[in-house]
């Protein structure tokens, strides 16, 4: 009997990928929605400008803006599953270094939020001063330097996922 109920059981390993892949698929959705709430004010700023910007450029600044908002959106809900699985550790151990844990894992948070923020306000920003700088639209703010460090700062938190659940 407690054989057949071990079957049913998912080891600690295949439970954290499965958590892990959650979130990351959680983020992109939340990023997908997020990024397509936002583009509509900068398409609008776009369409009010006195100088024609080449549509392939367009094409091509708008998708950078969505991976740039979908890939801080997923480390923005990695890191609020990890503050999840702390804030539950701290409830159960009382102890001082969860709570500190826990203090610097809602700093990234904020520090996430704040960078889709001004992602967002630095882009509407840029598309403004178009007409005065160049006839180019590219999302400043986030460049491919980026893209690699929050991918690593992804991994990072993955990592910490999979051993809190450990």
């Amino acid at each position: 009997m407690s054989e057949k109920l071990n079957k049913n059981k998912l080891n600690s390993r295949t439970k954290s990928f499965a958590v892990i892949a959650g979130l990351i698929i959680l983020g992109i959705i939340v990023g997908y929605v997020l990024s397509h709430i936002s583009l509509q004010i900068l398409i609008n700023e776009i369409n009010d400008l006195p100088v024609k910007i080449d549509q392939s450029r367009i094409t091509r600044s708008i998708d950078y803006y969505i991976g740039a908002i979908i890939i801080l959106s997923i480390e923005l809900v990695l890191l609020l599953g990890v503050l999840y699985f702390y804030y539950d550790s701290y409830k159960e151990t009382k102890s001082r270094f969860l709570i500190v844990l826990n203090l610097f894992i809602i700093a990234l948070v904020v520090k996430s939020v704040l960078s889709i923020i001004s992602l967002h306000t630095v882009a509407v920003d840029y598309i403004q001063v178009i007409p005065y700088v160049s006839r180019t639209f590219f999302t400043p703010g986030f460049g491919i330097l980026n893209f690699v460090l929050t991918g690593f700062e992804i991994i990072a938190i993955s990592m910490l996922v999979f051993l809190s659940m450990d």
